[in-house]
């Protein structure tokens, strides 16, 4: 994964509030595979990554339950 490029895409690809919900699912899904590679990375920083991990998942998960 080239961290910088999937970190501009998400950027770029940010989803408007008014988007469909499979829409910002996906978003939510591909931050939570961000986050977890950089937690799979190690470090200082690897907890609170994995944590943002989980928090986006969750979140991609609701969006499409509600």
């Amino acid at each position: 994964m080239n961290v910088v490029s999937e970190m501009t895409q998400l950027a770029v690809a940010r989803p408007s509030p008014d988007a469909a919900p499979d829409v910002i699912s996906e978003w939510y899904a591909a931050k939570a595979r961000l986050h977890a590679h950089l937690a799979s990375a190690g470090g200082p920083d690897s907890a609170r990554e994995a944590a943002l991990s989980l928090q986006a998942e969750l979140r991609a998960k609701q969006i499409l339950s509600s």
